[in-house]
């Protein structure tokens, strides 16, 4: 199949929602992006339900937008239907030659259903460590169903490869594409706009703010970076994400009140921009149990910033390099993430030697183009035959 080929085939991304930008999300526009700009290619996109705030930088980006009241939770024989009518609003308002779902939540309703809407190609993309499959027969099913299976990280490999019995060597795994910032175009705002001082450490965790992360550990090793931290003023923790978990929310507000942490931990919710805060931060810290591989670290890491995160497979997918065991310290420990973080704090020339190697990694094995480039050349080789697990 050529280029021209592909460019005059007809793309459904589907997100699942309008709502706000994660990781999947950001991934999946750089995709369009790439289909729209390199490809000059035609790109709808599909969510459940209402339309949010991403809605309107897709169609500036030329994309068609849908909607389909699509429920996952819902009895065995009404999932059903729903699904049915899913794949007939597909072949007769989308029409599309690919469908290319970017979480597996949304993976296992297409791969169900992909090949009644008239479509060639569906893959099932596994942005995650598995978070919301059950290791079900139906599951199996959908999987097997797709074209190809693709996950951004190694966790997510090992997960279906231990969960369904597919051979690692049938799931393709790539790394994310990262956007590499101009640091020179980065203007510092958020010392200014959260009054910290130019001298105050400034210390930054970018996640939605779920059960899926560990602020709690995160929260009682500041306890102890403040108890122990020698230098002044005291550093300041500032958190970015969505807060959409009210309840988990203000589990976590009750605990920083309980620890006494005060004006040293700022709540910011979701924000437009996250390049600035990271930049500005002295050092970024990632608190997790368990997840593919984070984005926010990459991220960070393009902005040539030290990472202190706890060791997953996923951070240690990110953070390879000659130094990544210094920056890593195993799960629910306290202790040793207050040490990790004091340390680096305390340790400049080292955090400026680990976040320039950062920066090399991810310009060298997290490129855009090199992910979009890895997309490419599944579609190029495209068959509507099941693969054989």
């Amino acid at each position: 199949m050529t280029r021209h080929s592909i460019t005059n085939n007809k793309y459904l991304v589907v997100l699942g929602h309008y709502g706000h930008m994660g990781g999947a999300e950001r991934q999946a526009f750089h995709l369009i992006y790439y289909l729209r700009h390199e490809l000059n290619a035609n790109v709808s996109v599909l969510g459940w339900f209402q339309e949010g705030p991403l809605a309107e930088p897709l169609r500036e980006l030329g994309c068609d937008i849908f909607n389909f009241p699509y429920k996952e939770n819902s009895p065995k024989l009404s999932k059903a239907i729903n699904l049915l009518h899913l794949a007939v609003y597909i072949r007769k308002h989308i029409r599309p030659d690919y469908i290319l779902p970017f979480v597996s939540i949304h993976s296992k309703p297409i791969c169900q259903i992909w090949r009644l809407t008239g479509a060639r190609y569906a893959w099932w993309n596994q942005q995650d460590e598995g978070r919301g499959l059950f290791g079900t027969n139906a599951e199996r099913k959908a999987l097997l169903n797709a074209v190809h299976i693709t996950s951004n990280s190694t966790t997510g490999t090992d997960f279906i490869s231990n969960t369904y019995g597919i051979p690692k060597e049938n799931i393709k795994t790539y790394n994310n594409g990262t956007v590499l910032p101009n640091l020179d175009k980065i203007k510092p705002i958020w010392r200014e706009r959260l009054r910290i001082t130019e001298k105050a450490p400034l210390v930054s965790m970018v996640a939605n703010i779920t059960p899926y992360k560990d602020h709690d550990t995160l929260f009682k090793a500041w306890r102890i970076v403040l108890d122990n931290y020698s230098d002044h003023p005291q550093p300041v923790l500032v958190l970015a994400g969505h807060t959409n978990e009210t309840d988990y929310v203000n589990k976590l507000k009750a605990l920083a009140l309980d620890l006494e942490l005060g004006s040293t931990i700022k709540f910011l919710g979701s924000i437009d921009s996250t390049d600035e805060l990271m930049y500005e931060s002295d050092l970024i810290v990632h608190s997790s149990v368990k997840e593919g591989c984070p984005n926010s670290v990459c991220e960070a890491m393009a902005l040539g910033k030290t990472v202190v995160a706890t060791d997953i497979p996923g951070t240690r997918q990110a953070l390879d390099n000659s130094l990544w065991q210094d920056c890593l310290c195993e799960s629910h420990n306290e202790v040793k993430l207050a040490s990790r973080i004091i340390y680096f704090l305390e340790s400049n020339n080292l955090t400026s030697r680990i976040g320039a190697l950062n920066r090399q990694r991810i310009e060298s094995e997290f490129s855009i183009d090199g992910m979009c480039e890895f997309f490419y050349s599944l579609f190029n080789n495209t068959s509507n035959k099941r693969q054989k697990y």
